[in-house]
């Protein structure tokens, strides 16, 4: 009997504490908290105005850029009056019933069209990469510019996909997505392009599409270390290099990091101390590859290289002493005594023989190649020590140009 109380005390509990909620709901003020749209911070005074017009006209663009802020890329790529007709004709069609042919981006559901799309300067002379994307002519709907195919759709809807396939060592079967006719050209379908190459090993193509990611791009600055890293592998120092003395984005030490590499390449010490002196050693990402570029400067230019000719005046004096002076002692000792053991052979004949003696003339001659021999072994294995721990401060800098981009770019 007690627990069937219990029951519709709750429920009368319940009701009460609902009630007391929806009173204060009604009788709170939300007066203040009124979301306001307002202009982006990179807006000049006559694109602020603009956007105050459009607020008051058609409360919101279909396009990306909008309107407000195409005039000024506009005149960039076009010129003054080009830009001002594009813009008049752009907002013309910024409409429901305008744009009802356009394909908007399924992620924002806006219509990304820039200036290129009124560039009628591209002639089409110049040849594009092996499956490089075709102009963007999405939005812009004249009687001479056809139309993408009812099948079309955006890479970025698939864009996990990829990542899962390359992930998955799935990776032709990512290069054969992204290749595909089935998506619009955009930014990220140029990055997945590359990066489904790159994972692919296939380094030349790969670094022309990442380099053809533009600037505006989420993607860009990825696309843009992986292929300073890509040259560097190609054997290209120069050209990353002039391109990472321009960057100004935000991976201002990685940038170091990766000057600091190409000038160990072109083997430039003034080059390498101006990008060292962006290093911090407090990012664990890079924190390694700072300290072993910074090892093999000193290596390089602050401790003297072993010399052959050291190696070679120290074997003529000390039969083995140059192979212990390149870091082999057990070759160093091998000289040492067999040599020593021929040249006391041939003293012995000497002295009992008399130099004429054949008995001494044959161990002399046999010392005298094991003693040259010495000499020319202690300058080549020099020179091979030196050449051999360049090749491994060349393979050292190629990776840290590369391997820290995994964890700076996860």
């Amino acid at each position: 009997m007690k627990r069937l109380l219990l029951v519709p005390a709750a429920l009368l509990l319940t009701i009460a504490a609902f009630g007391q909620d929806r009173e204060l709901i009604r009788q709170a003020d939300f007066s203040s908290l009124v979301v306001k749209e307002a202009a982006p911070d990179s807006a000049n005074a006559s694109e602020r105005a603009l956007w105050a017009v459009r607020c008051q006209l058609t409360g919101r663009d279909l396009y990306e850029p909008a309107n407000y802020m195409f005039l000024r890329p506009a005149v960039k790529e076009l010129g003054f009056v080009p830009a001002a007709f594009a813009l008049s004709d752009r907002i013309l069609r910024d409409t429901r019933l305008g744009t009802v042919r356009a394909i908007p981006d399924p992620e924002d559901g806006r219509i990304h069209e820039g200036p290129e799309a009124y560039n009628t300067r591209r002639k089409g002379d110049v040849q594009p990469l092996v499956g490089a994307a075709a102009p963007v002519t999405s939005g812009l709907r004249l009687s001479n510019v056809s139309t993408p195919s009812a099948a079309s759709r955006w890479v970025s809807k698939d864009y996990d996909f990829v990542q899962y396939l390359i992930e998955n060592d799935l990776k032709s079967d990512a290069r054969t997505l992204v290749f595909g006719d089935g998506f619009h050209p955009s930014d990220t379908l140029t990055f997945l392009r590359g990066w489904s190459l790159y994972q692919l090993k296939e380094l030349e193509p790969s670094r022309d599409f990442l380099r053809s990611v533009p600037s505006g791009s989420a993607f860009y600055d990825k696309a843009f270390f992986y292929s300073n890293a890509i040259s560097a592998h190609l054997g290209d120092y120069s050209t990353p290099a002039e391109q990472l003395d321009a960057y100004s984005g935000p991976y201002a030490e990685l940038k170091g990091v990766q000057l600091a590499g190409l000038a160990l390449l072109r083997d430039d010490p003034e080059a390498f101390k101006r990008a060292a002196g962006s290093f911090s050693y407090n990012d664990f990402a890079l924190e390694k590859a700072e300290r072993e570029f910074d090892e093999i400067f000193k290596s390089r230019y602050e401790t003297p290289m072993k010399s052959p000719l050291l190696a070679a005046a120290a074997s003529a004096v000390v039969p083995g002493l140059g192979k212990v002076y390149a870091g082999q002692l057990g070759e160093g000792i091998s000289s040492f005594l067999v040599t020593g053991a021929m040249g006391a052979i041939t003293a012995e004949h000497w002295i009992k023989d008399g130099p004429k003696s054949w008995k001494t003339i044959v161990p002399g001659v046999l010392t005298a190649i094991l003693y040259i021999g010495n000499i020319y072994g202690s300058y080549v294995s020099v020179s091979i020590y030196n050449n051999t721990l360049y090749d491994a401060q060349e393979t050292t800098v190629l990776y840290n140009v590369h391997i820290p981009l995994r964890s700076v770019f996860k």
